[in-house]
């Protein structure tokens, strides 16, 4: 019990330090991104290095479901949820997105040049800008986002 209270508070006075000021438009609709999660993650290309997850939403996602991609997904799908999602390898670059938008039928994601971060990233924070280069387009739906971002990363579990 001490160790969830404990993590609840750590999660809370991460969010107080976070910010976020951007929006994500898809297919004409525009949703603010209000809220950004950061965590770190094994690297998906050099398995020695982390990589940073910055999770930009709409509203507050519990605790519980910031890493859950599928119910992050799940939630878009509904309507209940705008998300991006992008993760940054320890040079500064996006190596995989994905997007969560009532609109998508095919979310995007993957890799793309089209998704830039630009600013600065150290094992404990990411600050700066996330966006795309221009309009981009998925199965004839259009999206593009962009947002400033200050946030304070979450450690992974080593095992």
């Amino acid at each position: 019990m001490k160790t969830i209270l404990g993590a609840l508070a750590l999660a809370t006075l991460c969010l107080a330090q976070n910010s976020v000021d951007g929006s994500m438009t898809v297919a004409g609709k525009k949703a603010k991104l209000a809220f950004v999660y950061a965590y770190a993650t094994q690297g998906f290309f050099d398995k020695t290095k982390d990589d940073t997850v910055v999770l930009l939403t709409d509203r507050e996602v519990p605790p519980a479901q910031i890493r859950e991609t599928y119910d992050l997904g799940k939630l878009a799908e509904q309507g209940k949820l705008c998300f991006v999602r992008a993760t940054i390898n320890a040079a500064g670059q996006i190596v995989n997105f994905s997007l969560g938008h009532a609109s998508f039928k095919f979310p995007p994601g993957g890799g793309s040049t089209e998704h830039v971060f630009e600013g600065k990233l150290t094992k404990t924070s990411v600050s700066g800008k996330v966006f795309t280069k221009g309009e981009q387009k998925t199965f004839g739906v259009a999206y593009e986002y962009s947002a400033a971002v200050n946030a304070s990363v979450a450690q992974r579990e080593r095992r």
